[in-house]
């Protein structure tokens, strides 16, 4: 090559500035890609001091002196350094100084290469930044992530993986902790996975690209003799020629998600066997209203075990059904249930007090677990006239009368619970005469034995279950209501004498029913952690 040629070669190139400085460093030469990357003219820059490219302050500091100084001893210099262009503004610089001599060593000047790296710069800055964040992130995660590269045999088929990085949540959680597995191969560490089928999903996920999605995992291995069984969950990547995994610990979420959905069932299950405690009471007499309360308990939600029941005989008798069975939870609750259901179809059959408390205690001791299990009932027939009722109590509270402002106990023979021996003679039964206005307070024991206050000790009692009723009559009787469509009303007929059909002649006396339970302090009736039914009849005459 001549060297005219040489000299329109370098003047062709455009990428990097090429141009002579003399002994001095003043600009001798100028070609089109110092024209491009510095913004001067040939003939702006031709005999100027190349310091001109130089920021003030590195002018200042003797750096342009010091690089040809450099170039002068050791023949060249390279290096990177912020360059000024025409406009003012920066570039990041790639020089290359070179001393040129002659034949006899005698310096003739300098050639200097420069190129404008400033992109490439923000490159590797980014591409560091970018480094640095995912380093942070992987390093934070609370998942456990570890990055493997394919072991390839000499056909070039993948048959293992090598750890090449874990973060720390690897470290933690790993069966094989620390970094130690750094280096070391999958198979090696952990065989399982072939025969789980793991390591082929890997090895598609290096040959095909596609992640792998992995949920709910049964893994089984051996880690230092010592077996491991978990549930994991597991992603998978293609990066370069292996792959990323991480991996979660699912085994106490699906345990507890177990538990919900059996908690959820046995919760469904308990409001249906709660329902099944409080029916639709069957009393139809449109001078009588029935009132029951049940408040369920909120320590604990426990499922309670009290149950009630009222229907109207043909003749007109209303029967009452309170009851409690010893204990809470399910198989209580079905107890009861049991014991509800075949009250009524023994009273609508037609049984006596004795008959019915001995039949009720063989369904209880059909339908219970455990021989510990007993239960107590209050039954009552009130009479069509309503101006006396038949009690038959079988371990159960005896109930409160009011009348005209006093409250006593209905003091009758009662016999033991159900379902702790049948007694050797009939359970008894009684006739209590009601005559003026009156109520009839029924209820379980948890209303007396409950906690007068949340933050007391002291019980309920029964005197202050007295007091409260007597100092709260009971109120009035409301109007009979309106006539019902036929499908939710029973007809009433009634005789020229002014009477119902089917029922005898005597005065209309108006009756409150009221059966209700409670677990816990209210403003009227106090206490807590017992379940409670109450029920009364109140007779004003007409």
């Amino acid at each position: 090559m001549s060297d005219e040629q040489f000299r329109l070669l370098v003047a062709a190139v455009k990428d990097y500035a090429i141009f002579l400085l003399d002994p001095d460093g003043q600009v001798v030469s100028w070609n089109a890609g110092a024209e491009r990357i510095k913004g001067y003219a040939a003939e702006e820059i031709v005999g100027q001091s190349f310091t001109r490219f130089y920021l003030p302050e590195d002018v200042a500091a003797g750096v342009p002196d010091r690089v040809l100084g450099r170039a002068r001893t050791e023949g060249r210099f390279e290096g990177y350094g912020w360059r000024l262009r025409k406009d003012g503004s920066r570039f990041l610089a790639s020089v290359t100084v070179t001393a040129l001599r002659d034949a006899g060593g005698v310096l003739q000047g300098f050639a200097k290469v420069t190129r404008d790296v400033t992109e490439q710069q923000r490159q590797q800055e980014e591409l560091a930044a970018s480094a640095a964040r995912w380093r942070t992130t992987v390093e934070h995660l609370l998942d456990p992530l570890a990055i493997m590269s394919a072991v390839r045999d000499a056909e070039g088929q993948v048959v293992d993986f090598r750890y090449d990085y874990v973060n720390p949540a690897h470290v933690e959680q790993a069966p094989v902790s620390g970094e130690g597995v750094l280096g070391r191969r999958l198979l090696e560490l952990h065989s399982e996975v072939e025969g789980s089928g793991l390591f082929d999903a890997y090895r598609k996920v290096v040959e095909t690209g596609e992640p792998l999605v992995w949920d709910a995992l049964g893994y089984q291995g051996t880690v230092n003799g010592r077996p491991i069984q978990r549930v994991l969950d597991i992603r998978a990547a293609k990066l370069d020629d292996g792959v990323l995994v991480t991996w979660r610990n699912v085994s106490e979420r699906l345990r507890t998600e177990q538990q919900l959905v059996e908690a959820r069932a046995q919760a469904e299950l308990s409001q249906r066997l709660q329902a099944s405690l409080l029916p639709a009471l069957a009393v139809n007499d449109p001078a009588v209203r029935v009132f029951r309360r049940y408040q369920a308990g909120r320590e604990r939600a426990l499922l309670g075990a009290d149950f009630y029941d009222a229907v109207q005989l043909a003749d007109g008798t209303i029967a009452v059904l309170v009851g409690d069975v010893a204990g809470h939870g399910p198989d209580e609750a079905g107890v009861a249930v049991a014991l509800r259901v075949a009250w009524r179809t023994m009273v609508l059959t037609g049984h006596g007090p004795a008959d019915l408390l001995a039949g009720l205690d063989q369904v209880l001791d059909s339908e219970r677990r455990t021989d510990e299990l007993f239960a107590t009932v209050a039954c009552f027939w009130i009479s069509p006239d309503r101006r006396q009722a038949t009690v038959a109590l079988a371990g159960h509270p005896p109930p409160l009368l009011l009348r005209a402002g006093q409250v006593s106990i209905v003091d009758v023979p009662h016999g033991p619970a159900l379902g702790i021996g049948g007694p050797s003679e009939p359970w008894p039964s009684s006739t209590l005469a009601l005559a003026g206005r009156w109520l009839l307070l029924c209820y379980t024991d948890g209303l007396i034995e409950g906690r007068r206050t949340p933050d007391t000790a002291e019980r309920f009692g029964s005197p202050t279950t007295w007091r409260s009723c007597a100092s709260r009559p009971p109120p009035p009787i409301p109007p009979p209501p309106r006539p019902r469509s036929p499908r939710c009303a029973r007809p009433t007929q009634r005789s020229s004498q002014g009477r119902r059909a089917g029922l005898p002649a005597a005065p209309a006396v108006p009756l409150e029913l009221r059966c209700a339970s409670r677990r816990c302090s209210g403003p009227a009736l106090p206490g807590r952690g017992r379940d409670r039914r109450w029920s009364g009849t109140s007779r004003t005459p007409r």
